[in-house]
């Protein structure tokens, strides 16, 4: 195996007792994530946002403990949507909550019902900081020294960490609905907007190209960079971090992520 997906959903126990995620317990998250990087794995991990406690603090938070000390290599943070036909949608509806009639928006990443905390702007706003956040350049280095650390291979976590990056930084969208090139054709138009003109279309997606495909090189030359440096490094494959570290000690209250939710006394006796 090379790749494996989990869903992580959160590193609240609140949050996933309210989602009914009992299987989720956040004591044996880094036990389990561990043994995938023992085994030289690419985890990747869905991550919810919008349960009822967060708020765009909160989850930028987390997303800062889950870089720090969880081995996670790339996670896809979504917002929590009531999927119609689920138990969730259909106790929103029974409730008279308002729950958004366009059904093209149940894609995980529009916001489709209100928050107790945020509105409908600041949730929209956190799903893109949470990408931009976590795909960092910054933290994309420390995944590819963990790579190296891992007996991954640096040259397609590359590739993996530089498509999300560029679809979140530099194309606004789910990196799971991109691709090398974004095409557009100049008649594909809702209804309600004019059909431009090809002297004004053409030239500016042909420059909107030129000017990603320079942005892309430059990342890509950066890391290119990177990456070699670290395989010239003879330390490197002894790189090691809180997310790596296996000394748990005797007390899950030494790690961040439990003291910034503190865990069901049943996950704390498993955690120690």
């Amino acid at each position: 195996m090379r790749r494996v997906f989990i869903g992580l959903e959160s590193i609240n126990p609140e949050s996933l007792l309210g989602a009914r995620k009992k299987q989720n317990k956040t004591a044996e998250y880094r036990k389990m994530l561990l043994e995938w990087k023992r085994a030289g794995v690419i985890v990747f991990a869905g991550y919810i946002l919008g349960f009822p406690q967060d708020t765009p603090e909160s989850v930028l938070n987390d997303i800062k403990i889950i870089q720090r000390e969880l081995p996670i290599d790339l996670l896809e943070p979504h917002c929590l949507t009531a999927l119609p036909g689920s138990e969730g949608h259909q106790r929103l509806f029974k409730a008279g909550a308002f729950l958004d009639p366009d059904l093209n928006k149940y894609d995980l990443e529009h916001v489709t019902t209100a928050h107790p905390k945020m509105s409908a702007k600041e949730w929209e706003k956190l799903y893109r900081d949470a990408w931009r956040e976590f795909y960092s350049l910054e933290h994309i280095e420390t995944v590819m020294r963990r790579a190296v650390a891992t007996g991954i291979s640096t040259g397609n976590m590359l590739v993996l960490l530089l498509w999300f990056h560029i679809c979140v930084v530099m194309e606004n969208i789910d990196p799971l609905q991109g691709g090398y090139v974004r095409r557009k054709y100049r008649q594909d138009r809702r209804p309600a907007l004019p059909v431009e003109s090809p002297f004004v279309f053409y030239p500016r997606y042909l420059g909107n190209l030129i000017y990603k495909h320079i942005k892309m090189a430059q990342l890509a030359w950066r890391f290119w960079q990177f990456q070699k440096r670290l395989e010239r490094d003879a330390t490197a494959r002894a790189y090691t971090d809180v997310a790596l570290s296996t000394d748990f000690g005797h007390d899950a209250d030494s790690f961040e992520m439990f003291t910034a939710h503190p865990a069901h006394p049943a996950e704390k006796t498993a955690a120690v």
